[in-house]
């Protein structure tokens, strides 16, 4: 297992829509990437694609997964804790749920060097770990502002545990609010500029 901020040589980005069910314009953007560059294309860059991390919250139209837990607060960071506030419950423990288990053992087999995962709804290139220059690329590229932080405590996230914690480039693409059809250019355009970025870089940052 590679410590925090070490060189990986395995898959060069993974990319990871629908980790909550009520975006579901996450997983369209992904999806609409897989279609525009190919399957075969992204194998070839070394792009492992998981199109909707939460498929029971998916198709419930919920955040929550099908055991009513925010998997964005289910990471083992080390600022992980029980106490949440209504709508945001983290699960008994870290990665105490099969997606998130699943999502970690992923990372670890793939080694990847770093993780693109998409959201909703605030229209902007969010980042964590060392990825400011990529976030910035992907913002010029697509029109959304780079942010640090969405301006609230994201305790157990998944850019708290990868990024901060690990010293791994995180990129979260957050699409604006309604269907994808009123924003799909600029989600391409994002999509596509920040799997660029990884695979052309081997330590985006």
């Amino acid at each position: 297992m590679a410590g925090p901020g070490a060189p990986r040589s395995g898959t060069a980005v993974l990319l990871v829509g629908g980790v909550h069910g009520d975006e579901p314009a996450s997983v369209e953007a992904v999806l609409e990437l897989v279609r525009l560059v190919g399957q075969d294309r992204l194998a070839q860059d070394g792009v492992l694609v998981i199109p909707a991390l939460n498929p029971d919250g998916l198709v419930a139209g919920s955040k929550n997964s099908a055991a009513d837990v925010d998997l964005n607060r289910n990471f083992p960071a080390r600022n992980f804790t029980t106490q949440h506030a209504p709508g945001y419950h983290p699960g008994p423990h870290p990665l105490s749920e099969p997606e998130t288990a699943a999502l970690a053992q992923v990372l670890e087999l793939c080694e990847a060097r770093a993780v693109i995962t998409v959201h909703a709804p605030f229209a902007c290139i969010n980042f964590d770990g060392p990825a400011l220059a990529w976030a910035e690329a992907v913002a010029a590229a697509c029109g959304y502002p780079a942010r640090a932080d969405l301006g609230y405590p994201t305790p157990g996230s998944f850019g708290s545990w990868w990024g901060v914690d690990r010293g791994l480039p995180v990129l979260t693409i957050e699409l604006p609010a309604g269907p994808y059809a009123e924003f799909a250019a600029a989600a391409e355009k994002a999509l596509q500029a920040s799997v660029a970025w990884a695979v052309g870089r081997t330590g985006p940052g």
